[in-house]
């Protein structure tokens, strides 16, 4: 039934972990990782399960209890089955973690603390004592710059220069970057506009 509650709080969950920050569900979302609505075709539900309990390389692993996970995949297999418009769209798949370290902005500077899932260069980052930033300037990443503001280049930029100007117990200490390596890493955690569904 549409109004039920297992449905009601599965979305609930998949709008707290941010599921469509990566993947699309009922027809929303970035397309930088499966298609959650053609899960209803190609696996069953214990499948999707376990694919949530063990996570797949660059997927956070939210720790969900089995109560979540039930509501979860009920809420990811309705949406597929109702959702309207989507297209089926491409996206990259990595399959083993790169060896020795990358060159890039990201693994330099944020790679050891934070993980991120991207549109061009796939996981980047061996961290996870920092949340896992896939999606960060897409509207499907929470919206956890301060106040429940979405965040963005400004706001990332701010945040760089002094976590702490934002929230004053931030752990993270600032990171100095010139333009150049900014726009580097801008480049690497923006979600192609033709990736995002709405």
């Amino acid at each position: 039934m549409p109004d039920d509650a297992v449905l009601r709080d599965g979305q609930l969950v998949l709008e707290q972990f941010a599921c469509r920050r990566c993947h699309v569900s009922a027809g929303k979302g970035n397309s930088l990782a499966a298609n959650l609505d053609s899960l209803l075709k190609e696996r069953s539900p214990e499948e999707i399960v376990d694919a949530i309990l063990n996570p797949a390389l660059g997927m956070p692993d939210f720790k969900v209890n089995k109560q979540q996970v039930v509501i979860l995949v009920n809420a990811i297999l309705d949406g597929a089955k109702n959702k309207r418009g989507n297209q089926d769209s491409r996206y990259i798949v990595h399959f083993k973690e790169s060896k020795g370290v990358r060159d890039d902005i990201f693994s330099k500077k944020c790679g050891a603390c934070h993980q991120a899932l991207t549109a061009h260069h796939g996981v980047l980052g061996v961290g996870k004592t920092g949340p896992n930033l896939s999606g960060l300037l897409s509207p499907w990443y929470p919206k956890t710059f301060k106040n429940s503001v979405e965040w963005n280049r400004e706001r990332l930029q701010y945040w760089l220069k002094n976590p702490r100007n934002v929230r004053s117990n931030a752990g993270m200490q600032p990171v100095a970057l010139s333009e150049a390596e900014f726009k580097q890493l801008v480049d690497i955690l923006a979600v192609n506009q033709l990736l995002q569904l709405r």
